[in-house]
């Protein structure tokens, strides 16, 4: 286990006493000044227990995680190697009854993982059930807890914090890594991965989107079915009766993980095979459909277009001739024409004549005129 070192120096002063922190398995040292003549009047003493841990030059406690060591003349050092919890509390060094210094010593516990769910690294969760994943972390001091997901693009966020995360009517996006974080601002962090994959019923689409075609051609079907766990089978019906025709051939082909193509291939479609076509994909979570309708387009007839001129050969000499048809309009459109020349020259006869008498009648009223 990677241990983050405090240092034996000392961390805060105070009026009080002075604060020694480390880790379970450290060493501290506590040291003490006096005067050089009166060492024989100098003792440490733990203060929670009231027990007396030296005198002068010599312990009064005989353990082997206690050692004594004067470094000079007017200095004491009381040293206690690979602490542990127990070590914790107030130690004083008095001078007969005359406290010279106390320490706190404050001994801090590396986070490490007490419990977590699930066992497993890897875990699987049908669609819309709940998830839950824990981690229990001990530590001194006590840790944060935060909880990230990286999904399948690894993207990250961060979703919870404390040390239960409970998802309910979990779906397929919510498939991915979730890391379990835990940190103090004293000890490096620790975490505890869980990959967690959501299986789903399948999902079925054909991909084709021109469904009218025409008889005794080749047709080519295309079916996407995407699940977790994968599809077991892709099935293919029609009339809710699994195809056996001998000229559609099927084929299956894996796309990734999650999907697979089958491709229904129906060749020299006959006028009985035009109908709705279902595509069915299977797992150990159900089944899903969808469907087609396969049109039949009838072939326009190809009209012969009238030729208004016969072509006859004579003599290696082509000579073009009206039809009948033709002659018979041409006569229709002549005889309207002369009938509309005609009417026009009555009209103008007629008109004329009206203006004849009129001009004799004039005329004979001025002659008379003259003559009276």
């Amino acid at each position: 286990m990677f241990i983050l070192y405090f240092g034996k120096t000392l961390s805060r002063n105070d009026n009080y006493h002075q604060v020694l922190k480390a880790d379970v398995g450290q060493d501290i040292t506590m040291s003490c000044i006096f005067d050089e003549n009166k060492i024989e009047q100098v003792s440490f003493m733990r203060q929670v227990t009231g027990d007396i841990l030296s005198l002068g030059s010599e312990l009064f406690v005989h353990q082997s995680y206690i050692e004594l060591k004067r470094f000079s003349s007017n200095r004491l050092d009381l040293k206690l190697k690979s602490v542990n919890q127990n070590d914790s509390g107030l130690y004083s060094c008095m001078f007969n009854d005359e406290k010279l210094i106390s320490y706190l010593i404050e001994i801090f516990v590396p986070p490490r993982f007490v419990s977590y769910f699930p066992l497993e690294a890897s875990i699987s969760y049908p669609e819309n059930f709940s998830m839950n994943l824990s981690c229990h972390v001990f530590a001194i001091p006590s840790v944060n807890i935060t909880w990230i997901h990286k999904d399948k693009n690894k993207q990250s966020k961060y979703i919870h914090y404390g040390e239960d995360l409970y998802l309910s009517f979990i779906q397929p996006s919510d498939s991915g890594l979730y890391e379990c974080i835990a940190s103090n601002m004293y000890h490096a962090t620790i975490s505890r991965a869980f990959y967690v994959t959501v299986q789903y019923s399948p999902r079925v689409l054909i991909l084709n989107e021109k469904t009218r075609n025409f008889l005794h051609e080749t047709i080519f079907v295309k079916c996407r079915v995407c699940s977790i766990p994968q599809a077991d089978h892709i099935y293919w019906f029609r009339h809710d009766q699994q195809i056996t025709d001998v000229n559609i051939h099927i084929k299956k082909q894996i796309i990734n993980d999650q999907c697979s193509e089958s491709i229904m291939e129906i060749v020299d479609i006959n006028e009985y095979q035009f109908d709705q076509y279902e595509c069915r994909g299977e797992n150990i979570l159900g089944h899903k459909s969808d469907y087609i309708y396969i049109q039949q387009i009838s072939k326009a007839r190809k009209v012969k277009q009238k030729i208004s001129t016969d072509e006859i050969n004579r003599n290696e000499r082509t000579a073009l001739l009206l039809n009948k048809l033709q002659k018979k309009k041409k006569n229709q459109t002549k005889t309207t024409t002369q009938s509309s020349k005609n009417l026009l020259s009555n009209s103008i006869k007629k008109n004329c004549s009206w203006w004849w008498w009129w001009w004799w009648l004039l005329s004979s009223f001025i002659y008379w005129i003259w003559l009276v």
